[in-house]
């Protein structure tokens, strides 16, 4: 009888916390799986996935491991501190395969505890539509300009005047156009070319370009868009993780704003929470400046946004976010 009141009471004290502990880990994860669709053979597929700490603890990405050969996966910051979160961009090459394709990856945590974590996704590739290259990507390009890429789309699946009817993009900063190179029976041969405008912003881009054809059985083949496009001023770093600061305390930190050629500082503004800084007289290309965040009495994850405009024409502010844990 001992015993199993023993079994009882630990029963009681575990549960609660085993609960909360997959509550916690099911919500830093809005998606946890994704399905591409039908896409043609050769296309290099890009999902992203968010992690969002939505706990008072640093969360840690120690490592990832994929599912297959044919995935590779990239981590934007592997430290995410409260409030904050990162992407975890996973890329499915289909070269190799005909059919239904699952894939996926197992993320890898060691803060604030170890634990393992599935991200899975999946498509069904056409063997009789092929695409090379298999997505438009773009690189590494400066904002402002306008580049172009050529893909080659062909088709062999046998049906007569097989045609891309129409080309969608998602945004307007993406303009794509087809152009049929060659047609024989049930065989066609199509360019496809993927321009990104100027007015595609800095940072991390992503789009998709949706060819819609004839084919009632699979009308619709995605094509991947990506670039990575610099801004003409930068701030270093970027995120300020300042961990745990007491309520109603004032820290400074050093920044450096930075441009390929000498610029002056116009203004410096808070978008969000209470951070500041002075604006330098100097016309450079490098500017040091000392950012001052005053915490609030609310403890909890705390986040604000510095933006920081110059006098570069058409260049928009560089922004700064700080992240911090407010304590008693």
């Amino acid at each position: 009888m001992r015993r199993m009141l023993l079994l009882l009471a630990v029963l009681a004290v575990t549960s609660p916390r085993q609960a909360s502990a997959q509550a916690w880990f099911d919500s830093i994860l809005p998606e946890k799986s994704f399905d591409f669709g039908t896409v043609a053979r050769g296309s290099k597929l890009t999902h992203t996935f968010r992690l969002v700490n939505t706990t008072n603890y640093d969360i840690h990405i120690a490592d990832s491991r994929t599912k297959c050969g044919c995935t590779d996966v990239k981590i934007g910051a592997h430290d995410i501190p409260p409030g904050a979160q990162t992407v975890i961009e996973a890329t499915l090459d289909t070269t190799k395969f005909v059919g239904f394709k699952p894939s996926g990856l197992t993320l890898v945590l060691d803060r604030p505890e170890f634990r393992e974590l599935d991200l899975n996704f999946s498509c069904f590739i056409r063997g009789d539509v092929t695409l090379n290259p298999g997505a438009a990507d773009f690189g590494s390009v400066a904002r402002g300009g306008t580049q172009s890429l050529v893909l080659n789309l062909t088709y062999a699946g046998g049906q007569p005047n097989w045609d891309v009817t129409q080309i969608h993009t998602i945004s307007d900063h993406v303009k794509a156009q087809g152009k049929a190179l060659a047609r024989s029976e049930g065989t066609a041969q199509y360019q496809i070319t993927v321009t990104l405008k100027p007015t595609a912003p800095a940072g991390f881009f992503k789009d998709e370009v949706t060819l819609l054809t004839n084919d009632p059985s699979s009308p619709s083949i995605p094509v991947s868009v990506a670039a990575n496009i610099q801004a003409g001023v930068t701030i270093f770093p970027s995120i300020l993780n300042l961990g745990p600061i007491k309520a109603g305390s004032v820290v400074t930190k050093d920044i450096l704003v930075r441009s390929t050629k000498p610029f002056k500082v116009t203004e410096v503004k808070a978008r969000s929470g209470d951070l500041s800084a002075p604006v330098p007289e100097t016309t450079q290309a490098m500017h040091r400046l000392k950012v001052t965040l005053k915490a609030p009495a609310k403890t909890g994850p705390y986040h604000a946004i510095l933006e920081i405009a110059t006098d570069l024409k058409d260049e928009p502010p560089a922004r700064m976010t700080a992240f911090a844990v407010i304590v008693p």
